[in-house]
């Protein structure tokens, strides 16, 4: 069968190869998504332990931060240039029992406030679509890694699924660079900034899924924001302010399009390798 013929109205309500009830069964099944927590499976398999140190860009409130320090013992810098990003970081690791191994920092990926070599591990997790200077971005986390260090990348990609139009839409609205949507250009400056590319696991809806199956729910609750921003789009316009409400309403859809394939979430273990002496 040609998967581009249209299926007919006989074949529709004929008979299958599976019973409907055998349908619903085969659709309910869990499939064993991972869970979002795979991602620090993935930074501990760079060797992370006790005596290395982890760099955290775009660090947020620093839960990543805490919680690779919480599951291998390492040390961690947790960097971000945004104001509210630092109080919330610098006030949950105040209040931490491993606040002794964590520190905040001021910066950002294009100005690493760092030494040469400073860290075994980096992590950047879903803040490099907004880069628009990749080149020094890149350079910078080659910079303070040490020889043989490794560099971990959580990014959300686009496929051919998603629209041009609704490309436009959710990048305008998320402050997203375009061509950082690329994983091939993404590739492509990785290896001229120096660094191998030690693997690639197309993560896809996992996360989602697992987040329904466990009980979190949140790219239903996503959906369901989607239907009331654009029902009553003027409404809830008036009650959030223009900025608001674009950005939530790309926020909801950005977890609704990795749910359906538009977008494709990956991470990339990327190598800084030894020198030859």
């Amino acid at each position: 069968m040609d998967w581009t013929d249209p299926i007919t109205v006989a074949e529709m309500y004929g008979e299958w190869a599976v019973d409907e009830e055998t349908v619903r069964d085969i659709l309910d099944r869990s499939r064993n998504p991972r869970s979002s927590s795979s991602l620090y499976d993935t930074v501990g398999e760079t060797g992370l332990g006790p005596d290395q140190v982890l760099l955290d860009i775009g660090a947020r409130d620093a839960r990543h931060s805490i919680a690779l320090v919480e599951r291998y013992g390492c040390r961690a810098v947790a960097i971000d240039p945004v104001d509210k990003h630092l109080e919330a970081a610098r006030a949950a690791v105040a209040g931490h029992e491993h606040r002794d191994r964590i520190e905040v920092r001021r910066g950002s990926i294009e100005h690493i406030p760092a030494a040469s070599g400073e860290f075994d591990v980096v992590l950047c997790r879903d803040m490099f679509n907004h880069i628009q200077h990749p080149a020094p971005a890149l350079a910078e986390c080659f910079r303070v890694l040490d020889d043989g260090g490794h560099m971990v990348v959580y990014q959300t990609f686009a496929t051919a699924r998603l629209e041009p139009a609704e490309a436009v839409a959710l990048y305008a609205d998320l402050a997203i660079v375009p061509q950082r949507m690329s994983p091939e250009d993404f590739e492509r400056r990785v290896l001229d900034a120096g660094f191998s590319i030690q693997g690639v696991d197309p993560v896809g809806s996992e996360w989602r899924e697992a987040w329904e199956e466990d009980g979190n729910g949140c790219t239903a609750r996503s959906l369901l924001h989607v239907a009331r921003l654009l029902r009553v789009r003027d409404e809830m316009l008036a009650e959030l302010g223009e900025v608001a409400y674009r950005v939530e309403l790309s926020d909801a859809l950005w977890g609704v399009y990795q749910m359906i394939g538009k977008l494709e979430p990956r991470i990339y273990v990327l190598g800084r390798p030894i020198p030859d002496r």
